[in-house]
């Protein structure tokens, strides 16, 4: 049976600036970083997608955790949506990445509790839009995803401004818990 929302994580990326595969990152306590992410989609979603090769971390034999490769090599994290988008297993997707370890499930719990056909970001109390990630993608997007990497469109920014979305608003302090773990320095800073 398809799901109504899913959850997903991309953990595709080259992780050129980290110098080594960003989910497999041990932090404090021992989870990587995808560990992290997966456990804050605990309790919101029953079904979790992780997209890209997530070669620093292995999710063969975690229940509720369906992987698939992206399909289309190289065109960054679009390549992870759309892949994600054509797993078929949900009507819709909480997409966050694996360098997201602070994310909170009352932070995913925004986007996946007023799901329906249109995308959803988040931005905060002052009108800051915030990073796409996470964002809310209901799976009629795939052909308009398609269409971008097919036109070498690649920027997830870019396309949100071609879409007709929702704006939910999370508090001011509430931004931190998406912030990105992308270099060493990031790590130290934790």
């Amino acid at each position: 049976m398809k799901a109504r929302i899913a959850g997903a994580i991309l953990a595709g990326g080259a992780s050129s600036r980290m110098g080594r595969p960003k989910e497999g990152v041990p932090l404090s306590g021992g989870l990587t970083m995808i560990e992290h992410v997966l456990g804050a989609f605990a309790g919101v979603v029953d079904l979790v997608v992780v997209a890209g090769d997530c070669t620093g971390f292995s999710v063969s034999d975690r229940a509720n955790v369906v992987h698939v490769n992206d399909r289309h090599r190289g065109v960054g994290p679009l390549g992870g949506i759309e892949a994600v988008l054509a797993s078929g297993v949900a009507n819709g997707y909480v997409v966050a990445t694996c360098d997201q370890p602070l994310l909170t499930p009352d932070v995913l719990r925004t986007l996946s509790g007023e799901a329906d056909d249109r995308a959803a970001f988040l931005r905060t109390e002052g009108g800051l839009e915030l990073d796409p990630f996470p964002g809310y993608f209901p799976a009629t997007l795939h052909g308009s995803v398609r269409a971008a990497i097919d036109a070498e469109r690649l920027s997830v920014r870019g396309l949100i401004r071609t879409l007709n979305v929702r704006w939910l608003t999370i508090a001011d302090t509430d931004a931190a818990c998406l912030r990105s773990i992308d270099t060493p320095e990031d790590l130290r800073g934790l």
